[in-house]
């Protein structure tokens, strides 16, 4: 019964949603049926009858090991990205069709490789980026009046169109500002990887999508920093990176590179992750500091100082992104038998991190709260429930410069317009929902009183 019930509650409707990119009708269906709060309940009342330790459940994924225990996500996260391993056979199949020579679906040395070369370019650890001042050009030029000189509603497809803008020069340099084609691509790409490779017969699709997105990407990459950066080379990738100056690109062209590396494969991951940032993040950013009128003021307070870090900006992003985590579930998978609690996880044992559950675990005491000071005091960065860009040698290297970059659109955002929440009302006069329907939100944006 364990198993049907974690399946009903907790695998379907992630897959209703989208593991790959979200189905905006049922995600919104899901949140109606709030059926967050029905899984996170099971699972409170699991880890009191195992008295806190995981749980082997059977789900469509095959029987998977339930880690519902604080320390074992520490030592599963914190632990070798080889012995637990990112590339699952659900992840393999989720994201081949868009980036399958990725960091993400790597290996080995082919791993090792690529860590270094994303490294490199998205400088994991390093706050601000060094293309931090470019970064607030480039997003403010973009979302310049977005919202028009009028007060009125949130139109949130004008936001993600000129998010998407400075996703594309920023990442590829300002050749590619307008080549949606690369962006279309990738999430038609993302769109059949919800499926899991279920449907075959699509393959020449996939093939034909890939090869435009491909396309296209190496071709700014060839511009930014010559022939050979989007080849595979030996040798470091040398260029002027004239075209592509201030972009991911551009650093790409000095970044380690060997004959493994596919640089022009890294980059649909990058596009990837700064484009959800627009789509599902923004939103209910906004909408939260909207409801929270301290927290709007000193989030203002900082768009408008031009010298300021942006730290509570970026807190405000993070906290976001803890209270409706973009990756909800990490699964992994052991490749080498190890050693769990007196007795042995053999090879192939996959395990399933509920990250979306943990971070809103009553132990937490702002567990359902809008708290971004959390992320500047060190609570979140200490609790191994919080982790929404993973943690460990697993961590994803472009968290840090998503960071940047989500902090620059809230400021160019917050210096031109004053948000007022219509729909839902995300006040601290209550607890936050469990779940939130990005795709719907109703805010009212005026001008902002010079």
């Amino acid at each position: 019964m364990e198993s049907l019930a974690f399946s009903v509650l907790y695998t379907l409707p992630e897959f209703a949603r989208g593991v790959v990119i979200r189905r905006p009708a049922m995600v919104g269906l899901m949140a109606r049926l709030r059926t967050y709060d029905a899984a996170q309940r099971f699972c409170m009342r699991l880890r009191v009858r195992h008295g806190g330790r995981s749980v082997y459940v059977r789900s469509l994924r095959g029987k998977v090991l339930l880690l519902l225990s604080q320390g074992d996500v520490e030592r599963v996260l914190s632990g070798s990205d080889e012995v637990f391993s990112l590339r699952t056979k659900e992840k393999a199949r989720g994201f081949s069709p868009s980036q399958p020579d990725s960091l993400l679906l790597s290996r080995g040395e082919a791993r090792l490789d690529r860590h270094r070369f994303n490294d490199a370019v998205l400088q994991p650890g390093t706050v601000p980026h060094s293309l931090a001042p470019r970064v607030e050009r480039v997003v403010s030029e973009e979302l310049d009046g977005i919202f028009g000189r009028e007060p009125g509603a949130v139109d949130w497809g004008r936001l993600r169109a000129g998010h998407s803008r400075a996703v594309l020069r920023l990442t590829l340099g300002d050749a590619a500002r307008d080549d949606v084609r690369i962006l279309d691509a990738l999430n038609a790409l993302r769109r059949e990887g919800n499926w899991l490779g279920l449907r075959p017969w699509r393959n020449g699709r996939v093939r034909r999508l890939r090869r435009v997105m491909m396309t296209g990407i190496e071709r700014h990459l060839a511009a930014a920093g010559g022939e050979s950066l989007a080849e595979t080379g030996e040798g470091s990738l040398g260029g002027s990176a004239e075209t592509g100056e201030g972009s991911l690109a551009g650093l790409a062209a000095s970044a380690p590179a060997t004959a493994g590396t596919c640089p022009a494969g890294q980059v649909p991951h990058w596009l990837m992750a700064l484009e959800v940032l627009g789509t599902t993040v923004f939103g209910p950013t906004l909408a939260l500091l909207a409801g929270h009128p301290e927290h709007y003021e000193r989030a203002r307070a900082e768009a408008l100082d031009p010298a300021g870090d942006r730290a509570f900006l970026r807190a405000c992003l993070y906290e976001a992104l803890r209270l409706w985590p973009i990756v909800p579930t990490m699964p992994r998978v052991v490749t080498a038998p190890v050693a769990w609690h007196g007795a042995t996880l053999p090879a192939g044992t996959d395990l399933v991190i509920p990250v979306g559950l943990h971070t809103r675990n009553p132990q937490i005491d702002y567990a359902d709260a809008f708290t971004p000071e959390a992320w500047l005091d060190g609570r979140a960065a200490a609790d191994w429930w919080i982790v929404p860009f993973s943690a460990g040698p697993g961590r994803c290297p472009g968290s840090d410069f998503g960071g940047t970059v989500g902090a620059a659109a809230l400021a160019a955002l917050l210096r031109q317009y004053d948000f007022r929440p219509v729909a839902p009302r995300l006040g601290p006069g209550r607890p936050l929902p469990k779940a939130l329907d990005p795709f719907t939100l109703r805010l009212y944006a005026a001008p902002a009183m010079r």
